[in-house]
């Protein structure tokens, strides 16, 4: 015994010792894990290429028969489901895998002829410093796909979806297929850095999908949006031919360059009730689509929705930023070479304004070679390493950026940002799983600018537990940019960058990691571009384990009230703090936070929870809520499915400037499903407009009308109700005994609704 305890001593000696930083230059190439690393070479064949890819595809399945149809489907269901039979299709096996992946292609003149599927905690992208630089195309009479991402098979759904598919991205090359560029996601899947030489297809078949991310693209023919709910899309030049074709809810164009008359009529948009689109409809923001008629309620008429296309746009935005890459030189030689391209800003201020749309030559970007840094390996089966945070923090301190290759990384300690300008980029989804001692994964010091974060997952961890924990002030976050009561302007020439930033609380089988808030900025002038802030709703099930809502077809364990605790996605401290894409889900207090003045979003997707009970209403919790002056919200949607209890909300947004339609543009509730609802779209504290929605297809525009209070008049009964029961609640008896324990008691499996 004594024998191994030493021997295991040793190993974590030797192995705490591996990847240190060099105190001079790292080396170039990098030493990239070849466990988790694939690098598809300049010379190798598209047939060896293929090879290789196909091994790293997610699950598949044929589709039988009895997998899709039933007896008591029409004739016309049963015709629809047989188009699958005999398909093969990729199923949703990895949605919580531990592996992460990312897949580099070398560039090369002539284009790769393969198809890559970019499966769950997979990135793929091409290593030019042009998006040029690396090209997919067509095998002759073989199509190839490069790129992309399908919908999912699902046998519980007996159908196709893409409704979870989460955790992956593709960025930096040419699509020149004939096919075009297909890309079917839903959120944290980002597509960026990309020229699309045919169509940019945003969905599968009309499968259900709720919504994405297009950054720094170009489009020379249609952009479809498709069946998708929501969608942001920033920085992209759609070509002179080019066209888009809109999504269900409501889009959001921020620096987006399209020709006049781009707007058409999608496939079958009629069919569903919508008008059939003018000729001259172009790129602008549309403040009356999707807009409800309440007023006719009291004849009995059911809503009639103005089916126009949902659009926000804003043309010319003050700055953008594009996110930071990695690329790769081949000289004369041989030799290859490694850099870390740094985009510059993109300020359209004063004198000399930066052009609009994609950008992506990489022609002004700070191109840094990889001496200066440092690539971070995360614990495998074959690499032991008990010390990650500290070697990183080694790194920074030397002044170098750091790359984290992929997989997931449990620290023990906070990763301090402490110089301006340095870099902290993942990739193939690497996660930091947040110290158990509640500490940050990441701080960055107040008084650093420009400071780039992206392309990093977070997890939460099981935060050990504290003598009097009623009397700590401690918030646990995993960033924190900047210092809480500290005023720090930050540098509106040079800001902060947060881009591609996932995070979950919850999803594997702990069901007790929590945080108090995912994300803090207490600076100023910081730039988020692509946000997803997820406390779950559904996470892995154990071995043997049953779901515990059977009926809602899903092979999950549904979260319920006390696990995976978080109280808020978002709180924004810092003034200027301007977001294109921001989501948070079902966090158990106001989704988002907002006090900073001066700040933006574009862009806005929120679920509710869906395991809340009475004292989510009680407490007038909201999506987003907003106590700083002058900010602007463009594109937002907060959605209602409450699965447990009858939850009653007043409102989905609290914002002072609630009716002002140039301020807050194009607001909207949903009513997904299951019961309670959302009573009114906005509000600005005194005041309460919009409507309940009814129909889970069904949007409510605010109207500012008084006369809408006294019609829902038994709601707001109902909802004073469920203030004086809440103390009668589990999530009340819950809430207090970890205020004065600092653990939460067993859930329930099941909570029976009201």
């Amino acid at each position: 015994m004594q024998t191994m305890i030493f021997a295991n001593c040793a190993l974590d000696s030797i192995t705490t010792k591996a990847n240190e930083p060099s105190e001079s230059a790292e080396p170039n190439p990098p030493q990239w894990p070849e466990s988790c690393v694939t690098i598809i070479t300049h010379d190798m064949s598209d047939e060896d290429a293929q090879k290789k890819l196909k091994k790293l595809e997610d699950s598949t399945k044929l589709v039988t028969k009895d997998m899709v149809i039933t007896e008591d489907m029409t004739e016309d269901e049963k015709a629809q489901k047989e188009k699958l039979v005999g398909q093969i299709y990729f199923v949703p096996k990895e949605h919580f895998s531990s592996e992460r992946k990312a897949i580099f292609f070398e560039p090369r003149e002539e284009p790769y002829k393969v198809d890559v599927q970019v499966g769950y905690y997979v990135q793929v992208a091409g290593l030019g410093a042009s998006a040029s630089d690396v090209k997919f195309a067509d095998d002759g009479a073989s199509k190839k796909k490069g790129p992309y991402c399908p919908a999912y098979f699902n046998e519980k759904l007996r159908g196709l979806t893409t409704l979870d598919t989460f955790w992956r991205s593709a960025e930096n090359f040419t699509n020149q297929t004939e096919g075009g560029q297909m890309w079917a996601v839903s959120q944290a899947a980002p597509i960026r850095r990309i020229h699309v030489e045919k169509d940019l297809t945003l969905h599968d078949a009309g499968a259900q999908a709720s919504g994405g991310h297009l950054a720094n693209a170009q489009v020379e023919g249609a952009l479809i949006f498709g069946s998708q709910q929501q969608f942001c899309s920033r920085s992209v030049t759609v070509g002179d031919s080019g066209a888009i074709n809109l999504g269900a809810w409501s889009n959001v164009f921020v620096d987006t360059v399209a020709p006049k008359n781009c707007l058409k009529t999608p496939v079958g948009w009629t069919n569903y009730g919508g008008n059939q689109f003018g000729e001259d409809l172009s790129l602008e923001t549309r403040p009356f689509n999707w807009r409800t008629d309440w007023n006719r309620l009291g004849e009995g008429i059911q809503p009639n929705v103005d089916k126009k296309g949902a659009s926000t746009t804003v043309s010319v935005p003050k700055t953008t930023v594009e996110k930071c890459f990695v690329a790769m030189e081949i000289f004369e030689d041989g030799t290859k070479k490694y850099f870390l391209h740094v985009p510059q800003p993109r300020i359209r201020t004063g004198d000399e304004l930066s052009p609009l749309g994609a950008d992506l030559s990489g022609a002004t970007d700070d191109k840094r070679p990889f001496e200066n840094v440092y690539v971070a390996r995360a614990e495998t089966e074959e690499y032991h390493d008990n010390d990650v945070a500290r070697k990183i923090n080694i790194a920074l301190k030397q002044g170098k950026d750091v790359v984290l290759s992929p997989g997931i990384y449990h620290l023990k300690e906070s990763i301090n940002i402490v110089k301006n300008d340095q870099v902290l980029l993942g990739i193939g989804m690497a996660t930091l799983t947040a110290p158990p001692n509640g500490e940050p994964c990441i701080r960055v010091s107040t008084g650093t600018e420009g400071v780039r974060i992206g392309g990093i997952m977070f997890a939460a961890s099981k935060i050990k537990k504290v003598p009097l924990p009623f009397l700590s002030t401690k918030t646990t976050s995993f960033i924190e940019f900047g210092k809480e009561g500290v005023t720090d302007a930050g540098n509106p020439n040079n800001p902060g960058v947060l881009t591609d930033i996932f995070c979950r609380v919850g999803g594997d089988l702990d069901r007790e990691v929590s945080t108090d808030i995912m994300v803090r900025i207490h600076q100023g002038n910081v730039i988020g571009d692509k946000l997803w802030l997820w406390r779950a709703d559904h996470v892995k099930l154990a071995d043997g384990e049953l779901p515990n809502f059977p009926d809602k077809n899903l092979d999950y364990h549904q979260v319920v009230l006390g696990e995976c605790p978080c109280k808020t996605g978002l709180e924004v401290n810092g003034d200027n703090v301007v977001i294109h894409g921001l989501a948070v889900e079902h966090t158990d207090e106001d989704q988002v936070v907002w006090n900073g003045a001066d700040g933006q979003v574009h862009f806005y997707q929120c679920e509710l929870p869906y395991d809340a009970d009475h004292n989510f209403g009680a407490n007038n919790f909201v999506g987003f809520r907003v106590n700083g002056k002058n900010h602007y919200l463009g594109g937002a949607g907060v959605y209602s499915n409450f699965r447990d209890y009858n939850v009653i909300v007043k409102t989905g947004i609290s914002h002072p400037s609630a009716f002002d339609a140039n301020v807050v543009v194009n607001p909207f509730t949903v009513h997904l499903d299951n019961i309670g609802r959302i009573m009114t779209v906005v509000s600005d504290g005194s005041t309460y407009g919009g409507g309940p929605t009814y129909e889970r297809a069904m949007i409510s525009k605010y109207l500012s009308s008084k006369e809408e209070e006294e019609e829902h008049a038994d709601d707001k009964k109902e909802m004073e109700a469920n203030a004086m029961v809440r103390k009668t609640s589990w999530g009340w008896f819950s809430e207090k005994l970890t205020s004065i324990t600092g653990s939460r008691p067993s859930s329930p499996t099941a909570v029976p609704s009201q």
